[in-house]
């Protein structure tokens, strides 16, 4: 199967292999590039996994189309053909954020590989959504996600310009300039995004400032779009069913992005799985947690890298 268009990935090379891992990125316009997946990796190998992380091209544009399954698929069987890989030794595959879904359609592929880790996924794309506009029972919500939404529902909004050109540019640009930096969630996204309107044409101006949340109304847009748009393909209930090797889910309670409630409905949608819910990890980062707290999360932490050793088939 052929994914969407030449790409490339990074290969993490230990001094002595004991493991190998596939890494599917999350949504995220730098792959492995992003200074914390780098580092992670990095960690990996020093521990003697061999790891090969992908640059998706859907996910560096920010978007989520069809062609997730086919590039991890061939990211895959490039992995599988790498000299670097010992003879006989079958990778795991190990998935951060929105990574999961193609992750698990590669699971449940019969050459896939030979366990699976999903942290911090989902299983209904439009539940996670609208967690990312609005939250979702008083959890807290990361409000610089609200444009990468909208990037997936243009061709669908109400208002959109007659060139959306510069509005999808512009959506971009302030994910961008407000993505890690952890300062920004709580109002200072604003400066950065009125920044960023002011030049912006005037029929786009509108819809921009919807969609970055300056203006209401974002939500019944989305809402709308939902409407028009079929996101069926990013849907892993099916794919869920057919995964048949050991999978353990793990999810952060202060996530973010996406809520830990996805991660107890992959835990139910896939047979035999495990599931870790810890403390210890926001979405982009890693959680506040008095001595106490961090006591009873030991136990987390202990079974999170006992996961990881058993997907990527680590021997002594």
């Amino acid at each position: 199967m052929r994914g969407s268009e030449r790409f490339h990935g990074w290969l993490y090379l230990p001094r002595r292999t004991r493991g190998a891992l596939l890494l599917v990125p999350g949504l995220h316009y730098l792959g492995p590039a992003d200074a914390r997946l780098d580092r992670f990796l990095a960690i990996l190998a020093d521990a003697g996994i061999l790891a090969f992380c992908p640059f998706l091209p859907e996910f560096r544009r920010l978007r989520v189309g069809p062609s997730l399954v086919p590039d991890t698929g061939v990211a895959w069987e490039t992995f599988l053909a790498l000299p670097e890989l010992p003879r006989g030794l079958r990778p795991g595959a190990f998935s951060i954020s929105f990574g999961s879904m193609p992750a698990v359609h590669l699971a449940a592929r019969e050459d896939g590989p030979a366990a699976l880790t999903l942290f911090g996924g989902y299983a209904s794309f439009e539940d996670t959504i609208r967690f990312s506009l609005a939250g979702d029972d008083g959890q807290a919500y990361d409000p610089t996600n609200r444009p990468v939404v909208f990037l997936n529902a243009l061709g669908a909004l109400d208002g959109e310009p007659d060139d959306p050109e510069p509005l999808r540019r512009a959506w971009v640009t302030y994910v961008r300039r407000t993505w890690g930096r952890p300062e920004l969630k709580d109002g200072g996204w604003r400066g950065v995004a009125e920044e960023i309107a002011r030049a912006l044409p005037d029929d786009a101006r509108p819809l921009f400032r919807v969609g970055v949340g300056l203006d209401p109304g974002g939500d019944a847009l989305i809402e709308r779009a939902l409407g028009r748009t079929d996101f069926s393909h990013l849907d892993p209930t099916e794919a869920c069913a057919r995964v048949r090797c050991p999978t353990t889910v793990v999810h952060g309670r202060d996530d973010d992005v996406i809520p830990f409630s996805q991660a107890e409905r992959l835990h139910a949608l896939i047979p035999d799985s495990r599931l870790i819910l810890t403390g210890l990890y926001a979405h982009t980062g890693h959680g506040g947690l008095g001595p106490r707290a961090m006591v009873d999360e030991l136990g987390a932490m202990v079974g999170i890298l006992d996961a990881i050793c058993a997907t990527a088939q680590i021997t002594e």
